[in-house]
């Protein structure tokens, strides 16, 4: 999938290889019945396109005999598609756009994060001590990754719609000292505050609670519409934009993995304790 493509289209692109699996059809089966060329679906699918065609979704929604709502939806995002412009657009050059143009459409993420506090719930202090250090980070770069993860905060939690949070946060990355005391003093009643918007859950996974179903690896999972598998994808971090499982047998199994590791972690309520115990 191209970096820095429209979520949108990212998305439209995970649902029409989902309705296509459905229909129990194969790629040499659709263009042959919509009269294309192979390589059209190929590319279509593989997301590997400037322009789409609201013609061409229509289409494979009628193709597929997709539910009227579904096909409506992705039409209507193709449409947008050749117009709107993604505000991460202009923070291209640092950031990951795709996750990000997924995580600023998502309706649930749910976070598990072991060494550093998740970026939507980072203060502008802990940004700037984890951005100090990075090796061919210029100040320009800086300054510039510093805005994007500011605004993409917003984004997420800032609309008027905000996205259902749900983080668990190992121990470790609230013991972490990024910035020092103050920074991090900071940053915990940041967390304390985000914690009581109606629309955010923030749980620690003390060190008491041993091993545990997430076995120390972070993801997330971002649900889109009403929730289910069909319309959610897995993404796992990395050096460069990540890896995304979108097969619901994933979903499914990474879902089951966060709800054990809320089990695990202490309650909302408990976690709040904690938090406001290391400040006294």
């Amino acid at each position: 999938m191209a970096t820095g493509m429209p979520v949108r289209r990212r998305y439209l692109v995970i649902q029409l290889r989902r309705l296509r699996h459905a229909a129990k059809m194969t790629q040499d089966e659709v263009w042959k019945a919509l009269g294309w060329g192979r390589a059209k679906i190929q590319r279509l699918e593989a997301g590997e396109f400037q322009r789409v065609k609201a013609g061409d979704i229509m289409a494979l929604c009628q193709l597929y005999s997709a539910p009227e709502a579904v096909a409506e939806e992705l039409v209507q995002i193709a449409r947008d598609s050749r117009t709107d412009k993604p505000w991460w657009l202009q923070y291209q050059d640092v950031l990951p756009g795709a996750f990000v143009g997924l995580e600023a459409e998502a309706t649930m993420i749910q976070e598990f994060n072991i060494g550093l506090v998740p970026g939507l719930l980072q203060t502008e202090p802990y940004i700037r001590a984890l951005l100090a250090p990075s090796i061919g980070n210029t100040e320009e770069q800086a300054n510039l990754r510093l805005e994007s993860r500011l605004e993409r905060q917003n984004k997420v939690l800032g609309r008027s719609e905000p996205a259902l949070f749900f983080a668990v946060i190992d121990e470790a990355a609230i013991r972490r000292q990024v910035g020092g005391p103050d920074v991090m003093r900071g940053q915990i009643e940041h967390l304390l505050e985000m914690s009581r918007r109606p629309n955010v859950e923030i749980q620690i996974l003390p060190f008491s609670a041993g091993a545990h179903a997430a076995g120390g690896l972070p993801f997330t999972v971002l649900s889109f519409s009403d929730g289910n598998s069909a319309d959610s994808v897995v993404f796992l971090e990395s050096r460069g934009d990540g890896f995304y499982l979108e097969s619901q047998e994933e979903i499914h199994r990474h879902r089951l993995i966060f709800s054990r590791t809320q089990g695990s972690a202490l309650s909302v309520g408990e976690s709040a304790d904690f938090l406001g115990s290391l400040i006294g």
